[in-house]
């Protein structure tokens, strides 16, 4: 038809979730949700770089995925707590690889005490990894982006940086300073290219919730019963919202808080 503009262009939707060949930098690859969003990138067709502080864990992993993706994992060590750590592993990955595309870090710690009683030296860990270590590899990385002009960063929040649950304040803190933060370098980033969002899942049967569940299950129990769908995640249920928010299909989407928590943030 003469004069008819066409607003999806063909074969829109077979490379709408795509990430083939982009550079893929997972900060806390070696367990939980980091684990299943840097498998689900490689998945996607991404070149991941698995980052973890515990390097043997990304390199089992790394043996795990195998030949089932188009590329390999590739297994680093990475603590995002260091400054020097995260520049050398961000100038080593744009050596090999020219470019970082996509960065989402899951990089985290919790511990449950009474805020009466919360040990300072707890609540600084928790702070220094969740908040501290989140903004450095956004920092690092967006440095990147802003030069090459694109790029997208996911953060892992949670819903604690929303509302708040008992014997969590530590937690709740770091992960609120999450959610600013991403809504601050959406802001300032977005007009060079560079979209930066969060991810907010509620509980998760993760290695970190289940030790944790193993000293105290009231931040569980108060959680559970404001959950609607009525159970926990399963990690490979954030991987969708992860491809998401790194792929083509959320190119018009920045400083946006995607709450993947079974109804808990509208409950």
């Amino acid at each position: 038809m003469e004069g008819r503009h066409r607003e999806v262009p063909p074969g829109y939707l077979d490379r709408l979730f795509s990430l083939e060949d982009r550079v893929c930098l997972v900060a806390g690859a070696g367990s939980g949700l980091g684990e299943a969003i840097a498998t689900g990138f490689a998945q996607a067709g991404g070149r991941v770089i698995a980052a973890d502080i515990q390097p043997e864990r990304v390199q089992e992993l790394a043996d795990l995925v195998g030949s089932e993706t188009r590329h390999p994992l590739e297994p680093r060590e990475l603590d995002v707590t260091s400054r020097v750590s995260v520049d050398e592993l961000v100038e080593r990955t744009v050596a090999e690889h020219g470019r970082i595309d996509v960065l989402c870090t899951s990089a985290g710690t919790a511990a449950r005490f009474p805020a009466e009683d919360y040990p300072e030296d707890v609540y600084d860990r928790i702070i220094l990894l969740n908040l501290k270590g989140s903004f450095l590899m956004a920092q690092s990385v967006g440095r990147r982006m802003l030069a090459q002009g694109s790029g997208s960063i996911i953060n892992i929040a949670s819903i604690g940086g929303s509302i708040a649950y008992p014997g969590s304040t530590a937690y709740n803190q770091s992960k609120g300073g999450v959610v600013q933060m991403t809504r601050s370098l959406a802001l300032e980033w977005a007009s060079r290219g560079v979209r930066v969002n969060a991810i907010a899942p509620s509980l998760f049967n993760t290695p970190l919730l289940r030790a944790n569940e193993q000293v105290v299950t009231t931040t569980s129990e108060f959680i559970m019963t404001r959950t609607p769908i009525g159970r926990k995640g399963e990690p490979y249920e954030v991987v969708g919202a992860a491809v998401f928010l790194a792929s083509d299909a959320s190119t018009m989407v920045t400083g946006t808080i995607l709450g993947v928590d079974g109804g808990y943030l509208t409950a």
